[in-house]
């Protein structure tokens, strides 16, 4: 990661660099809100991964608004970081499917779209969901 940091220009490596820290804080925030919902209320592990979807897209799309991309928070925007964050969680839901499909625990398949999302994401929200809307 830290190759790919130095071969961007400083503003996009401050952009990673801060998108990256968020996506770790946020992967946590994910992690523990849909293990609690599965091992503490015994929620089906697919409605919990959307739940803790919903928790983890409020946090990150403010944080990244605030810290990373440095913009106001519109609701234009967060369209845009919506529709970008639904792709994932298509992603994220049809992971733990596969998990489930190949009987491995559940947590693999959340282990499986936090390994893919974060670059993609961060490619389409640097691009399009934070582009300049004037």
């Amino acid at each position: 990661m830290a190759a790919i940091i130095q071969m961007l220009d400083r503003e996009t490596g401050r952009q990673l660099t801060g998108f990256s820290l968020i996506g770790v804080i946020n992967t946590l925030i994910h992690l523990g809100l849909v293990t609690a919902l599965v091992e503490l209320l015994t929620i089906h592990p697919m409605p919990a991964n959307g739940m803790a979807f919903i928790g983890a897209n409020l946090f990150s799309f403010w944080a990244n608004s605030r810290w990373s991309f440095r913009t106001v928070i519109t609701g234009q925007r967060y369209l845009r970081f919506l529709t970008v964050s639904l792709i994932g969680l298509a992603v994220s839901v049809m992971s733990i499917a596969v998990s489930e499909a190949l009987h491995w625990h559940y947590l693999i398949g959340v282990l499986l779209s936090f390994i893919f999302l974060p670059l993609v994401t961060f490619l389409a929200h640097r691009y399009w969901t934070w582009k300049n809307l004037d």
